[in-house]
């Protein structure tokens, strides 16, 4: 298990599910007692999802990039807040799906949806070029 797993979850990120629309036994399940991002990720796996795709927290964005859940990390690579360093680790990732988070994100530079127009993926070329401003999307090789 990665070390970032055995972190508490603080009070100021419990404040964060309390004020999105999680249920009371979800916010009490993680009152009850100190939790970590581990325990939390094997009792529901779409927690983490959701603070991946919502969460502006730097340090837990970075964590959740490197989650073995492929869908954690295409909702870090699909988040506007993840920062510019993460994004360019996610966009070399082996899932499809998560390079072309990074393709689609509106925060993703440029100089990354350059190197993202040669990818293996039509998809992603065709969103990394959208992204750029490309008058017509690129088509397979």
């Amino acid at each position: 298990m990665s070390d970032w797993l055995n972190d508490v979850i603080g009070n100021d990120l419990i404040a964060v599910y309390e004020g999105l629309y999680f249920t009371e036994d979800a916010v009490a399940w993680l009152r009850e007692k100190p939790r970590t991002l581990g325990e939390l990720r094997a009792e529901e796996i779409d927690w983490l999802r959701w603070m991946a795709a919502n969460t502006d927290d730097q340090d837990l964005l970075r964590k959740l990039s490197q989650d073995p859940d492929s869908d954690v990390r295409m909702w870090v690579a699909c988040n506007p807040m993840t920062a510019k360093p993460v994004l360019g680790k996610l966009a070399e990732d082996p899932v499809v799906f998560v390079r072309r988070g990074v393709a689609q994100n509106s925060s993703t530079p440029v100089s990354l949806l350059v190197r993202l127009h040669d990818d293996a993926d039509v998809m992603v070329r065709v969103l990394a070029s959208r992204k750029r401003g490309d008058p017509k999307p690129l088509f397979p090789r």
